[in-house]
Parts: structure tokens; sequence; C-alpha cells
């Protein structure tokens, strides 16, 4: 059995404060008079459910094509469910509940509750809880094995901290090399809620192959 649980993508989405709406833009309808029907689409990469790439920070950075294909197929994912309020953060102690799983996952699912709040976008947008400078660097040293981090908020980095402190969150998991290993890439806005409770298989998060960029859109899709 599999699950979706990315967001629709639509142009009335809650996107990250100050970041430009998606449009969509109808080229040719048949209601019309058109022959087919089709759109032109106006997307922000870091919009909706999407997931980035060492280049979104890091100028000699892989970009979202030259991923190896296998970094996005996960066989050890771990849900850390942590029901966290707005502006919380998920801490090193949070992760080291989870005792000696933390360190065989190779995907970190990170639920702070916030998917609740979806359609509520003023709460959603608006200082949600995110991943600590501490806890990033705990998985960068201590987590040889995690590969990606996702989280059910529209970024993994904090709304007021992240500008900052210059976005320290994405710096310290994207880098490739001041950790010599390797990067850990990051999906933000996904419906983390819909595995709650479920006995997770594997998880697929194939994005598209965007050459030379910084992010893609991505399906996530779990199997039970």
């Amino acid at each position: 059995m599999f699950i979706e649980i990315s967001h629709p993508f639509y142009p009335e989405m809650p996107v990250y404060p100050g970041s430009p709406k998606d449009e969509f833009i109808p080229v040719e309808r048949m209601k019309r008079g058109g022959n087919a029907n089709t759109t032109l689409i106006r997307h922000f990469l870091h919009n909706g459910s999407h997931v980035d790439a060492p280049f979104h920070f890091y100028n000699g950075g892989k970009t979202i094509d030259q991923l190896p294909i296998e970094n996005f197929i996960y066989e050890s994912p771990l849900l850390i469910d942590r029901d966290l309020q707005e502006g919380e953060f998920i801490r090193v102690e949070d992760l080291e509940l989870y005792g000696s799983a933390i360190f065989s996952a190779d995907l970190l699912m990170l639920y702070t509750g916030y998917s609740k709040y979806y359609k509520n976008i003023g709460v959603y947008v608006k200082n949600f809880p995110a991943l600590s400078a501490e806890a990033a660097k705990y998985i960068r040293k201590e987590l040889i094995n995690v590969k990606a981090v996702a989280i059910d908020t529209l970024s993994i980095e904090s709304p007021t901290e992240g500008p900052q402190f210059d976005f320290k969150v994405h710096k310290i998991l994207l880098d490739g090399e001041l950790y010599s290993e390797r990067p850990v890439i990051i999906y933000e806005d996904i419906d983390i809620s819909k595995a709650l409770g479920k006995k997770i298989k594997r998880v697929y998060a194939f994005p598209l192959r965007i050459k030379g960029l910084d992010a893609s859109p991505v399906n996530m899709v779990l199997e039970l």
C-alpha cells in the first residue's frame, strides 16, 4: 500500500513569508474553442512540498540534477513525533528519545503538529516550529546514516531566527565539505500527519531533474 504525503500545488497554497505566489496561466482551453487544455505554470521552487539541494546555499554545492537517485529512496525512515507550539524547536533531546533507532535511520521525518494548520494560512506561515541549530549539528556529526530530513512546516528553519543567523540550519545540513560527510538534503512543507500510526517500510521522494538549480517540487510517497 502507498500513501502520498506531499501537498497539492495550487496558486493559493501557503508560502514562506515574502516568497512569490505561484501562477497557473491557461494557454488553451477547449471550452473556449482551443484544440486542447494546456497551461503555463509560474512556480517558485521553494513553494509547496519540495526538496532543497546543496546549491540552495552553496555555489559549489550539487544542484538538484546532480544528486544520485539513491539519495531519494529511504529504507530506514524514522518518524519523530513532537507536538510543538509556535516558535518552538526540535532539539537534540527530542531526537535522543528514539534511542538506538535514531542511529540506523536514513530519513528523519519531523512531525511538529503544524500540519493541522495548513488550511489556516494565517497561523501556518507565522513563526512555525523548526529544527534547532544544535540538532542540525547532531544530525550531521552523530547520525551518519541520515541522508535527508523532512519537516511538516514551510521551512526547516525558524522564520525569525533563520534570517537573523544567516540560515545556519540550512547551511549545516546542506554543507558537503565542512563536516567531511555527505550533505543532508531537506524536504519542506510535507504533510507528515498522514504518516502517524503507520508502519512505514520505505519512502520515495523523486524530484524533477531541473538542470543546474537549487530545488525541485517533490511527491513524497510512503510504502507501508
